[in-house]
């Protein structure tokens, strides 16, 4: 039987699997809507979920014009810190069409268990390699 903890990290991978085939309509169901999408640039809220796929189209035209191909994670922690929630933290490195890298950067996601399992509640883009350990979110 699975654990909670094995659910979590099986709904990211296959959330990062979505991801991958540039189809905004496959990850949506991954996320708890309304979500919130961070950066540096700006914050994102996606109230329903035709503007949660809206937003991801966006980004994978974007990533697709680039030539991208796939994602490769080099880093995940998870650490959950209430019943049914959770920090999922990454750093990612990805790879256009031909094989090269395209850039590398670092996510951390909440999730939160719903009646449909895990979903993403929010994510924060940040740079890469500063994915965080228990010692950066203990209380």
């Amino acid at each position: 039987m699975k654990s909670e903890g094995d659910a979590l990290v099986q709904a990211f991978i296959d959330y990062v699997q979505a991801f991958q085939t540039l189809d905004p309509a496959a990850v949506v169901a991954y996320c708890d809507v309304p979500c919130v999408m961070i950066t540096r640039e700006t914050t994102l809220v996606m109230a329903t979920p035709a503007a949660t796929e809206a937003m991801f189209a966006r980004l994978m035209d974007g990533l697709r014009a680039r030539g991208y191909a796939r994602s490769e994670l080099t880093d995940l922690r998870v650490k959950q810190v209430a019943d049914g929630l959770a920090f999922v933290s990454v750093s990612r490195a990805r790879y256009r069409t031909d094989g090269t890298e395209m850039e590398r950067l670092g996510e951390t996601y909440t999730l939160r268990l719903t009646g449909q399992g895990w979903k993403i509640a929010a994510a924060v883009v940040h740079a890469p390699g500063l994915a965080l350990t228990a010692s950066t979110i203990a209380a």
